[in-house]
């Protein structure tokens, strides 16, 4: 059998064409070495180099056993880079869930972030609704998501926060406050509301319903849907006003203006937080906690 000592004693000496370089190289002499390729040779019944004239040369054979030489310990290598980063948590997969907010402000910078620290580690995203997210995580289907709160079954998941802001307006380019500064929420009272539906953003739903009865309102749903996106575009085709979290103002929708909401109605907060089941935290998932909690710490709403 070849070991991996004569195939590497094999290569000193094909690109040093030297037996006596190659000993010195190896940090032995050269009789041993002489002997080991000689004992390679014999093992392979083939004949490696070609000694004649006191000069050292491949022979066809030995070309081509080279080639595979340097293709056995470049894998012998990556095995063995692999085999240790995996012994240090530094490579896997990881598989996250995410709510559409979290395309404006959270996401990317977390995924570069976590990709530049752990290079190796593979991120499957899947776009789902906090509800959905709950449910894959429950079952194993996921690692970890990225949700709004509160979650329902609390002592099954292990949230930590990582940033918090405020509900602003999505109103027509045309609206007739579309000039102010900013508005209270009750001036928004005779308008048709565009909601997050109840069955997929049951928390986002209930937060705009329960600010618009602080404001003295119950608001007239024109339309529902499920993505910022879509209300944005629903809004800009006249169809109502939405409230959506301020990340949302970094897209630039042609038709709308975003104002922000003042006076008794300031305390419309919402939370973005990193959702994964109390026993499955490992260091790879606990690693993209930390950075989405840095990233979170880091950006201005």
């Amino acid at each position: 059998m070849t070991d991996i000592r004569q195939i590497k004693q094999f290569i000193a000496v094909a690109e040093e064409m030297n037996f006596r370089q190659a000993a010195e190289r190896l940090h032995m002499t050269q009789p041993p070495l002489s002997l080991a390729i000689k004992k390679l040779e014999e093992n392979l019944g083939i004949v490696l180099f070609d000694r004649s004239n006191k000069a050292v040369t491949l022979t066809p054979a030995g070309e081509v056993f080279l080639t595979g030489a340097y293709e056995m310990i470049e894998k012998l290598e990556q095995l063995t880079s692999d085999t240790q980063r995996a012994a240090q948590g530094l490579s896997g997969r990881l598989t996250l869930g995410f709510v559409g907010s979290a395309i404006y402000d959270a996401l990317p910078e977390t995924v570069r972030l976590f990709h530049s620290r752990f290079p190796h580690v593979e991120l499957a995203l899947e776009e789902l609704s906090t509800i959905d997210q709950l449910n894959a995580i429950s079952k194993g289907q996921i690692d970890a998501g990225l949700l709004r709160p509160p979650v329902t079954g609390r002592g099954l998941f292990h949230l930590t926060p990582i940033r918090q802001e405020k509900l602003i307006t999505v109103m027509p380019a045309h609206h007739p406050l579309a000039d102010a500064d900013h508005i209270r929420l009750s001036q928004l009272a005779e308008d048709g509301f565009i909601l997050f539906p109840l069955e997929t953003s049951p928390n986002l739903h209930a937060l705009v319903l329960h600010a618009c009865h602080e404001a003295g309102f119950t608001p007239r749903v024109s339309q529902t849907a499920s993505q910022i996106q879509t209300q944005i575009s629903l809004v800009s085709a006249g169809l109502g006003v939405a409230l959506v979290p301020e990340c949302a103002r970094r897209t630039v929708h042609k038709g709308v203006v975003y104002k922000k909401i003042t006076g008794s109605d300031k305390h419309i907060n919402t939370q973005m937080a990193v959702a994964c089941r109390q026993e499955r935290k490992g260091r790879l998932l606990n690693a993209f906690i930390g950075i989405c909690s840095e990233v979170g710490n880091a950006s201005p709403v």
